[in-house]
Parts: C-alpha cells; structure tokens; sequence
C-alpha cells in the first residue's frame, strides 16, 4: 500500500493506464470459458467502488475478458449515460448483448453461461441461502462499511484525493484536486453520512462479522454460491487484502478510529475468511460453490 503522494497528472494518467492493462491482463488470463460471451468488454467503474470492485471479481471468476475504463464520481455520470443510459456503476458493455448496469444483472447474464464448477446461482435450499446472503451481504453489508469508511476517511482531503481518481483521466484528477469539497460532499449527500449513521453502520458490520463467525464455527471453508464472494468484497475496506486496499488510503495514512475498527474485524474468523477469499479467488480460482452440509 502506498504512501501519501503528489504525482503530476501525467504520472497519475500513467499510473492509470498500467491498472487497466494489468486489470484487462488479468481478465485475458481468464478468458477460456463463456464462449458464447462478446470477444471484447468495456468496464466502466468508479475506482474505490465496492460493486465495482464485485464486477472485477466476477468477470475473473466467470472468464470474461474485458476493458476497464475508470471514472470518478460525477464524471462516470456521462460516461455511463453515454454508453448505457444509465447513471448506475459499474457498467459492461459489448457488441453482443444489452449493457449491464449493476453486478446483478452481470450473475444473471453469465451465470448459465459458464460452466457448472463456476456456477453462483444454486438450486433447492442452496439458492435459498444464497439469496439471503445476497440482501446481507451485498446490500445491508457492504452499505454500512460504504458509510462507515468514508464518514472517517472523507475528511481528510490528502489521503483521498488517490483513492477517488486511481486510473481516471488526467482532467478528472484535476477536477479533483481543485474541488475536492465537491467531490466529497457529493458523497457526503449520497451516502447521508453523520456520526450517527456511521455509528449504527458499525454495529451492522459487528452483526454481520459475528454471525459468519457462527457458521464458520464448525470448521467449513466456504459459505454457499455467490455468498462467499459477496462477503468477502463487502468487507473489504475493513480487512484490506492486497487486491482491494491498493485503491484505499494505506493503514498507516488512516484515522485511528477506522484502523482500530479495521484491526477488530481483521482478528474475527469472519474477518480472516474474507481475507482468504480474496487470496485464493480473486484471481478466478473456482470458488466450491454449494453448502458444506
């Protein structure tokens, strides 16, 4: 994780060239499965993004090859009006099929195009279960650590301005650094952050953490389909694995309150399991997708 730093735009346009062809590389590498699947993709994300962040797993997972083109917030905006006619990140679009505006749509998609060992939607009481774990996961989850994390990390313009404009055009990071209080409060407004929405936040992510602890207490290694990716990503800005954190503030760079929190969730099994999600899986390493009983 990198420390805090001014490059030039042109440096900042460089360094984000590099992410999307190591992004695009890594989708290549991936690419021998949906055959039925358009030969090239365009991604369109806001960097720090926990969907966003969910689609570049997907699209590994499932062996999509694809571009990615990285926008911060107001600016992905007329991107993806342009390209999908919507205001919804991420975005995949392509030649052979109707533009994808949320990580959703992406599973209904490909799913039942791949093959049956890189299945997330199950059958019977694993589907179920999944479902469930997707409205915990992937909407309460990853909602609360959204808010949690940047009602501390917000207002310290220094150590975001990277994070909100990691690969984006060179007149975005501009953009942002002379209006970073309109940047910020953009999301401010978006996300209603106040102390007590962060407050409540946290005791949603305790919740959460302890109760994937109890269903890890019998020793399983995986959850059920879509569930262990969904809470790996919707943990992500509190257990940081390497995948994900290079688009946040290092830990050192963060408030004591959020790396205290940070260094709870990471203790739990709950905190640990995400972490080894990330390890083993974010490359596109199968996930076991049915439930271990």
């Amino acid at each position: 994780m990198s420390e805090p730093h001014h490059d030039t735009p042109d440096r900042d346009d460089a360094r984000g060239r590099d992410h999307q062809v190591a992004a695009a590389a890594s989708g290549q590498r991936a690419a021998r499965a949906c055959t039925t699947a358009p030969s090239k993709a365009i991604l369109i994300t806001f960097p720090p993004s926990l969907d966003c962040e969910l689609s570049r797993f997907l699209l590994a997972h499932y062996r999509i090859p694809y571009e990615e083109r990285r926008h911060t917030v107001i600016f992905s905006f007329f991107a993806t009006l342009w390209h999908g006619s919507t205001l919804n990140f991420p975005l995949l679009y392509g030649d052979s099929y109707r533009p994808l505006d949320t990580v959703r749509k992406m599973i209904d998609y490909f799913d039942p195009l791949c093959p049956k060992d890189r299945n997330l939607q199950l059958t019977g009481g694993d589907r179920e279960r999944g479902e469930a774990d997707w409205t915990a996961f992937n909407g309460k989850l990853g909602g609360a650590t959204t808010a949690f994390a940047y009602f501390h990390l917000l207002p310290h313009r220094q150590i975001m301005i990277r994070p909100l404009t990691e690969g984006v055009p060179v007149y975005e990071v501009l953009a942002v650094r002379w209006a970073y209080p309109l940047f910020a409060g953009f999301l401010r407004r978006a996300l209603h952050l106040s102390a007590s929405v962060a407050e409540e936040a946290l005791g949603q992510i305790r919740t959460a953490v302890q109760n994937v602890d109890a269903r890890l207490a019998d020793g399983r290694q995986y959850l059920v389909g879509v569930s262990d990716m969904a809470f790996a990503n919707a943990l992500a800005p509190l257990v940081l694995p390497d995948e994900y954190a290079s688009l946040l503030p290092s830990f050192a760079e963060m408030p004591p309150a959020l790396r205290s929190v940070i260094e709870e969730i990471q203790s739990h099994p709950a905190g640990q399991f995400a972490f080894r999600i990330y390890r083993d899986h974010r490359g596109g390493v199968p996930l076991r997708a049915r439930s271990p009983s």
